[in-house]
């Protein structure tokens, strides 16, 4: 999420739910295994980015609650159906999204029980004992999890939001306004 543009989200653009759900995926597919740890590798980087990046998503959906409540506390404009659609739709990927940080949190407690607990030697690492490396697996596969309920939610709010559009442009194409006829007058006559 680095280099991210700060905007505004068309929330009522299908497009919207469906970049973000693409960029909760490659945070899912991009997740760290406890294995890596035996092989000496440190994930807390990876953690750390990936936890960034979450809570960057997590903030962008209450700014756009908190917008959306002031906007319309002061009336500075009137909000269609369609954006509080969009805006309730964007709300619900908070549960998984926030979830998943709590799961993250559990990582975290594990890598720092590790950091205290296990003597590095100067030349090798020492792997941690496997009954660590099976908690943080298990908290890292429920990571995976709330995130791929994450992007399932976005991806079906992007179908419905553009249900929603193709059938508000149906119905415009459909409604015609209807001019009465004119008739002729006889000659000399106004109306």
């Amino acid at each position: 999420m680095k280099g991210r543009e700060q905007s505004i989200p068309d929330i009522t653009n299908p497009d919207y739910f469906l970049q973000l759900a693409r960029t909760v995926d490659k945070i899912s597919n991009d997740l760290p295994k406890a294995e890596e740890l035996r092989r000496g590798a440190d994930i807390t980087p990876d953690i750390h980015t990936m936890v960034g990046d979450l809570g960057v998503i997590l903030t962008e959906v209450c700014e756009e609650l908190a917008t959306t409540s002031r906007y319309e506390t002061q009336k500075l404009t009137h909000y269609t159906d369609y954006e509080r659609f969009g805006t309730a739709s964007l709300a619900q990927c908070a549960i998984p999204i926030g979830t998943a940080l709590a799961h993250w949190s559990h990582v975290v407690d594990r890598l720092g029980f590790l950091h205290a607990s296990i003597r590095h030697s100067s030349t090798e690492r020492t792997p941690p004992p496997d009954d660590v490396r099976v908690a943080i697996q298990a908290y890292l596969d429920l990571v995976g999890t709330d995130l791929g309920m994450a992007v399932q939610q976005l991806r079906g709010k992007a179908t419905e939001i553009n249900r929603m559009i193709t059938t508000r442009g149906a119905l415009a194409a459909n409604t015609h306004t209807v001019t009465p006829p004119t008739t002729a007058l006889p000659p000399g006559r106004t109306r």
